[in-house]
């Protein structure tokens, strides 16, 4: 296993209570994006690596500081 999977678990609840917060659905997300629905939910359950460039957008998408995916208590804005 990759020893970074427990992060990307993480970051991966972190988008999904973001987008719940949000009230976005996984297409949304994704067609905000640039990304499929099954991708999203890849992400969101920790069977996805994210790159750099797809944190970003995904902040943008959320209308959050790319800091807000690793920071223990998410603050919306």
């Amino acid at each position: 296993k990759d020893r970074y999977s427990k992060e990307i678990i993480r970051f991966g609840e972190r988008i999904r209570e973001i987008r719940l917060y949000r009230n976005m659905i996984q297409l949304d997300l994704g067609e905000a994006i640039g990304m499929e629905r099954s991708e999203i939910s890849k992400i969101e359950n920790g069977k996805k690596n994210v790159e750099f460039n797809t944190m970003v957008r995904l902040a943008e998408a959320l209308a959050v500081e790319l800091s807000d995916f690793f920071t223990p208590v998410f603050k919306p804005r």
